[in-house]
């Protein structure tokens, strides 16, 4: 543990050419949260004239590394990563980009070497996080399936953020990322064959454990995940077209698109109970606008018997039962022209 001078500590954090090294914050759980309450304080507290330390402020940044050694006045590091301290990081970087004075003041840090074996490294990570609100799911951002999966979705054009902000603050378009929720209900409904599942559970719900697990697993292939993404994204362009002429019940197509992912499992398998080797066998060019239009009617007429049948229930209720989903898995398997076997 030590004290940093503010300006030492900026020269650490940049490279020869005054740019954030951003893979010393490759380990951190999310990226920079923008102008928030709290970096928007400690911005005011690095220019604020009076000559109180920084350090007085602040809760400082968690180094971790794998091997650590003193040289005189200096600390000598191999691989470090700043797995807390991120957002103070960034406000230090922008505050001497403004031409900020440091006034010698400081910054505390701590810096930890682990054991090399174990998963002493991840749970500091977690635990050093842990004191402030984060979105669902950001404490997983280290694991190594979630930067599998960033590598390997990035490679087919889709922009996978296991961490918080990271692509937004590069300036990707929203629709140009795919959170980790996002992934997880298209999983569950294509996959696991819940879209019921996929509509109704918050977040937190989907992250979990008990269900975490179920679609981020080392034993997935992961190009099961790249067909989970173009299977839902071709769908989601055949709903906005159909719908230019054939409004769909309800205010979401949501509603539509999540039972049409699982629907195509069946169709495009032609079995009652894809494999996931099944799945990855399938040919993404026979999810053909015919046959999503047929899909599409049988759910609508599907929508419309359990319509009439409940004077108290709306289409987004009735999306989000399990019965609702059982119902179509019948009314799929049973259309004879798609031939889905028994």
């Amino acid at each position: 543990m030590c004290l940093s001078r503010l300006d030492e500590y900026y020269k650490f954090i940049t490279s020869n050419n005054d740019a954030l090294r951003l893979e010393l914050f490759e380990s951190n759980v999310r990226d920079y949260a923008g102008r928030t309450s709290i970096n928007t304080a400690i911005g005011e507290t690095l220019r604020s004239s009076h000559r109180d330390d920084f350090w007085w402020f602040n809760n400082g940044v968690t180094i971790v590394a794998e091997e650590v050694r003193i040289a005189g006045k200096k600390i000598v590091m191999k691989d470090p990563q700043i797995v807390n301290g991120l957002q103070t990081s960034h406000e230090i970087y922008n505050y001497f980009q403004e031409a900020g004075n440091h006034y010698d003041r400081c910054i505390l840090v701590r810096i930890l070497v682990p054991p090399t074996s174990g998963r002493s490294r991840d749970s500091i990570i977690r635990a050093t996080n842990s004191q402030t609100e984060l979105p669902p799911g950001a404490l997983r951002a280290t694991e190594q399936i979630q930067k599998d999966l960033e590598e390997s979705l990035q490679r087919d054009g889709y922009y996978y953020e296991r961490r918080a902000n990271y692509y937004k603050n590069l300036g990707f378009l929203l629709d140009q990322v795919v959170s980790m929720s996002r992934l997880s209900r298209e999983f569950t409904a294509f996959v696991i064959g819940e879209p019921h599942s996929a509509l109704s559970c918050s977040d937190s719900s989907l992250l979990a454990d008990s269900h975490y697990y179920k679609v981020f697993s080392a034993d997935h292939d992961l190009d099961l995940y790249r067909l989970v993404l173009d299977v839902h994204v071709r769908i989601g362009e055949f709903l906005t077209s159909y719908a230019e002429d054939n409004p769909l019940l309800g205010d979401t197509a949501e509603n539509w698109r999540f039972h049409l992912a699982y629907m195509s499992s069946f169709t495009l398998t032609r079995l009652r109970r894809p494999s996931h080797k099944d799945l990855l066998n399938i040919n993404r060019e026979n999810l053909s606008d015919d046959l999503l239009e047929k899909m599409t009617k049988i759910l609508e007429k599907e929508y419309r018997t359990a319509l009439r049948g409940s004077r108290t229930e709306g289409i987004d209720r009735i999306a989000r039962s399990s019965s609702f989903t059982d119902k179509i898995r019948q009314a799929t398997i049973a259309t004879r022209h798609f031939g889905i076997l028994r």
